[in-house]
């Protein structure tokens, strides 16, 4: 496997799981800016199928994430200790390599605290339909300084085959680094959300820098979206979004969780990383302890 390259730098009333395990509670959110999102985000989001939010974390918080970020990996084949879902390594051949990381929030009091926060839930219930939240699941991705590779392009919800409907997710990306266009930023396509399962399409791009000027009918608007640490940015789950490798002499550090409601169910003849864990029957809604409900209206 690919070495990894840490750097070893230095949160009312209780939601219960549906064991009774307390989710979170109001003591224990992080310091936020308040709001998270104004009325004109979620309107850009609405429109263009992503939008940066506010600050969701402070420099000490990043910190923390990140020391807990090098002890799961380094701690990778531990079985005496909690583990997330997978780690694994993209692109290690080519030399470019991406990590990621699949719950690391059940591996880490720290990152879970961060999925179960209810002041980042509750901003994501502004920009989707439905009277309770769930963790689909999360997403660490790590480019490493100098080497980290391309993600190209693509959609979410086309690669999450056990999750019906596929067009109402909502994914928060939260940087744990200055991310920006020289370290691997993310680049989306403005209002790509509302054109369907474009997969196929996109799979046919060569590179990143190979964006059409139109798509049936539609033309292709391609805009950076670089984020600053501690800061979250939003995107639908069908907007096309990718990101070039990482030139820059600093990592690029950064947790995409990704969020489904009650109207999310399970298909059966679907598959993903995150199917064993599914313990309900085909087309009820999905549930469970491994997909944490962390906002309830009301």
């Amino acid at each position: 496997m690919a070495h990894y390259p840490g750097n070893g730098l230095s949160e009312g009333s209780a939601l219960l799981s549906d064991s009774g395990r307390i989710l979170f509670n109001h003591e224990q959110t992080l310091t936020m800016e308040n709001p998270i999102l104004t009325d004109e985000q979620i309107a850009a989001f609405q429109q263009n199928g992503f939008v940066k939010g506010g600050r969701v974390l402070t420099a000490d918080e990043v910190d923390e994430l990140r020391k807990e970020l090098d002890r799961v990996v380094h701690s990778r084949d531990d079985e005496s200790i909690r583990q997330p879902v997978r780690i694994s390594v993209w692109g290690e051949q080519s030399r470019k390599p991406v990590w990621q990381i699949v719950n690391i929030w059940e591996a880490s009091e720290a990152f879970e605290r961060l999925v179960r926060n209810e002041k980042l839930a509750d901003a994501v219930s502004k920009l989707m339909d439905g009277n309770e939240l769930r963790v689909w699941h999360d997403q660490i991705q790590i480019k490493p300084a100098e080497y980290g590779g391309v993600n190209s392009w693509h959609q979410d919800s086309p690669y999450w085959g056990t999750v019906h409907p596929t067009d109402r997710q909502v994914s928060a990306w939260i940087a744990l680094d200055e991310v920006g266009e020289d370290n691997g930023c993310m680049r989306m396509v403005c209002g790509s959300h509302r054109w369907g399962s474009q997969i196929e399409f996109l799979h046919t791009l060569k590179s990143l820098d190979g964006m059409p000027s139109e798509h049936n009918g539609h033309p292709l608007e391609v805009r950076l979206c670089p984020v600053s640490k501690g800061e979250v940015h939003f995107h639908h789950s069908l907007t096309w979004h990718g990101s070039h490798e990482n030139r820059s002499s600093r990592p690029r550090r950064a947790l995409a969780i990704h969020y489904m409601t009650e109207n999310h169910v399970f298909n059966a003849e679907g598959d993903h990383l995150m199917k064993p864990f599914i313990h309900v029957k085909d087309r009820e809604t999905i549930t469970g302890d491994h997909f944490p409900l962390v906002w309830r209206r009301g």
